[in-house]
């Protein structure tokens, strides 16, 4: 049973609730509350406990309730779609087309009583109860798995999508399809059959970052500077002739003086090739005579031989100096390269120079020991050249120049195809942070489960839908809608009294529609032949399916708001009889008359605890009050007051208990309701004539013009403030009128009251005061 709500926050006029200072409920629960109090917005709370979703109309509302001794709040909702039934305007609106049909009521033939264990045995396994959820129920729940895990795939590949957008951003904004890159874009990559993305995707790090730098849109010119291979074959074959030419002597007849000067011997050559020249017969440096043997001896000495060799040395050495390398005039700056490529060449040049300070340094050992040799040609210089640690160097080099010819290709290729380069590179890119991202947010795992979940949910709904069926078939076999038309007919010609109004079954409608004497549908139907269809309809409906009053906790608000005495007595004694045995029963009513039928009904339920009779029944009143402007609703305890034979007395209570009390404007709109209600229905019995018009009435009960000023206070004040949505005709009211203080109406009309019938006035405060007392 429902025994407490404990809050109430933002549903209507109920603000904040809180149940903590009345009664728990009881089996049977009776409510009281005028109409526009927050009695209907209190039975649509009952239908969110059953399923009905109040989301849209109460946006934000809160609500705890206790169930059995287990507390659900709003976000637990429904504690039960099968076993709380709510009547009230939703119920009809949902379930009657005035101009249309009636829902289907599906009633069984318990005479089978095989096929009706199986057929709840199905509707158990497949919709479930209180003890189990069902197929159906499970089948919502995987559903909700699979949308959730489809929801948290498509948050992968929307991330995935901002982080490749993001880092190929960095590089280049001016390219679209990048700036406006989102999920959709990832998801056709990695379901491209023909290339889908893969391990072989992901780079590494020093590679990425190649690629990026490859990847930026800077373009650069070509470099067309040329740098030259050293020939090999050329260096072996001059290590050679140096080796060669060292241990070569000139053979001639000596003079010991220059052998042994050299100085002194290239002065006298150089001196012998002059004289020679200008046929000179004296010595240009002492002026004696040369003789011709002398000049013989000398050219003895320096032979042809000589010549020759010092021409060899002297090419040698021009040949060894060709080979030097002066790196700064060779090498191509690294700056003149893309950025991917900087490094590389860099690491070459370096290379290059210290290889050509090596070659450099040999090359100038060969040239001094040649210059040792022109000196020394008559002798055999005993050194020689390892022809491998040049030719090794020059080799090395060799293959330096190699790769920087290489990246001199891959820097002009790139130039050339400069588009198509960076939008290859660019891929490479988006592949690797795809690849990157599935991995780390185990995208593929992910995809697997939906596929799973996918699979199990189609076998729960096969297996669903062939026991279904078979539920429908055996359903069918029992259902008899001829059966629900019958008792429907039967207990509305009760009700009625008469029995002009029926429902047939429509088979294409599969529903019911009314009519009026068996002829012509009912389209004008009286709004108590409404409200009794309805009643009746949502009564029988609630057996639908086998289901036991027993089981149901019934909210029923209202279900005589149209009757006239007559009708309320039915509608009472209808619902006595078909939910006295509902497992809790809550009756929400407007109508005082109609709630004292109620009361004493449940005035005769209780329930023994320790060998006593206890009240098996709670009565409450829906009050309403108001701060800085605004209306609060609240559930309050029904009090003795509530308790009254007829309603007069009730509203009497009331209107005498606010004598002395200042009222607030809001206050004085509910003062201004009871206050009308209470002068109407005394003066309506006092002077039976002018019933229908107030200001007669009030003519009749003070007459003359010494009573002018009361009567028009008392007119005002009840026709304004039992009005409230024209309040603002106070704006109107004379000054006598807007100084009149609420105390002074209030004890007018008692006074009226007083004057015209002072027994029934003593009687009636008599009572009141006792009960306040109490």
């Amino acid at each position: 049973m429902i025994t407490k709500i404990g809050k109430i926050e933002n549903l209507g006029i109920y603000k904040n609730f809180t149940s903590s200072k009345i009664n728990e409920f009881k089996k049977y629960n009776l409510i009281y509350g005028w109409n526009g109090s927050g009695k209907s917005t209190l039975s649509r709370l009952f239908s969110s406990f059953s399923g009905k979703d109040i989301s849209e109309l109460y946006n934000g509302f809160k609500t705890s309730v206790c169930v059995d001794g287990k507390v659900y709040t709003e976000k637990q909702m429904p504690i039960s779609n099968e076993f709380i039934k709510v009547f009230n305007e939703d119920f009809i609106k949902d379930n009657i087309d005035w101009n249309g049909i009636l829902k289907s009521i599906l009633l069984l033939d318990e005479e089978n009583i095989d096929e009706m264990k199986l057929y709840n045995s199905l509707k158990k396994e497949l919709y479930g109860n209180e003890d189990k959820k069902g197929m159906l129920k499970d089948s919502e729940d995987r559903e909700k798995e699979l949308q959730d895990k489809e929801k948290e795939l498509q948050k992968i590949l929307t991330n995935i999508g901002k982080n490749v957008k993001n880092n190929l951003q960095l590089l280049d904004t001016t390219d679209s399809y990048y700036m406006n890159y989102d999920k959709r874009k990832v998801l056709s990559l990695i379901e491209d059959e023909t290339n889908s993305i893969s391990e072989n995707d992901l780079m590494k790090e020093e590679e990425l970052d190649a690629v990026i730098k490859k990847a930026r849109p800077i373009k650069k010119e070509a470099i067309t500077k040329p740098i030259y291979s050293l020939d090999l074959d050329n260096i072996r074959e001059d290590i050679r002739k140096t080796n060669d030419l060292l241990t070569k002597s000139v053979a001639s007849i000596v003079i010991e003086e220059l052998k042994n000067n050299s100085q002194l011997s290239s002065w006298v050559e150089n001196g012998l090739n002059l004289h020679k020249t200008e046929h000179r017969k004296t010595c240009a440096f002492c002026g004696a005579n040369i003789t011709n043997e002398r000049i013989e001896s000398l050219e003895a000495h320096f032979s042809n031989a000589l010549s020759e060799l010092n021409s060899e040395i002297i090419l040698l050495i021009n040949n060894w100096e060709s080979y030097k390398i002066n790196a700064d005039l060779v090498l191509i700056d690294e700056s003149d390269f893309y950025d991917e490529l900087l490094e590389q060449v860099k690491e070459q040049n370096s290379e290059y120079r210290k290889i050509s300070k090596l070659i450099n340094h040999e090359i100038e050992v060969y040239i001094e020991v040649l210059k040792e040799k022109q000196k020394k040609p008559f002798e055999k210089l005993e050194k020689t050249f390892e022809i491998n640690k040049i030719i090794n160097a020059s080799n090395g080099l060799n293959l330096v120049i190699s790769k920087i010819k290489e990246y001199i290709d891959t820097h002009n290729e790139k130039t050339r195809n400069f588009d198509a380069v960076i939008r290859n590179a660019k891929k490479c890119i988006e592949r690797h942070y795809i690849r990157e991202q599935i991995e780390q947010l185990h995208y593929n795992e992910k995809k697997l489960s939906i596929q799973q979940c996918k699979s199990d949910l189609d076998k729960i709904k096969e297996t669903f839908n062939k026991k279904e069926e078979e539920y429908i078939t055996i359903e069918n076999k029992l259902s008899s809608e001829t059966l629900g038309a019958e008792e429907f007919n039967e207990k509305l010609e009760k009700f009625l009294g008469y029995g002009e109004i029926k429902i047939q079954f429509d088979k294409n409608e599969k529903g019911y529609k009314i009519y009026r004497n068996g002829r012509e549908e009912a389209k004008n139907l009286s709004e108590g032949e409404k409200t009794a269809i309805a009643f009746i309809y949502f009564i029988i409906k609630i057996k639908e399916n086998g289901r036991k009053m027993e089981d149901i906790i019934l909210v029923i608000d209202d279900p005589i708001s149209s009757f006239d005495s007559n009708k309320l007595f039915s509608a009472y004694a209808y619902m006595k009889s078909e939910c006295d045995k509902a497992k809790q029963l809550f009756v929400l009513t407007h109508n005082y008359n109609f709630f004292s039928l109620v009361f004493g009904w449940f005035n005769k339920k209780h329930i023994k605890v320790d060998n006593k009779k206890h009240p098996n029944y709670s009565i409450y009143r829906i009050e309403n009050k108001f701060e800085n402007g605004v209306r609060f609703a609240f559930l309050n305890d029904g009090g003795e007051g509530l308790k009254q034979a007829t309603e007069y007395d009730y509203i009497f209570n009331m209107v005498y208990s606010l004598k002395d009390k200042t009222l607030s404007k809001q206050e004085m709109i509910f003062c201004g309701n009871v206050a009308r209600k209470l002068v109407e229905s005394f003066l309506s019995f006092k002077f039976p004539k002018q019933r229908a018009d107030l200001m007669a009435l009030l003519n009749a009960a003070l007459p003359g013009n010494e009573n002018d000023i009361v009567r028009e206070r008392i007119y005002k004040f009840i026709n304004i403030y039992s009005h409230e949505k024209k309040i603002n005709v106070l704006e109107e009211l004379d000054t006598e009128v807007l100084d009149a203080s609420s105390q002074t109406v209030i004890n007018d009309i008692l006074k009226m009251i007083k004057d015209l019938d002072e027994v029934h006035y003593n009687a009636m405060v008599e009572k009141v005061e006792k009960e306040l007392s109490d």
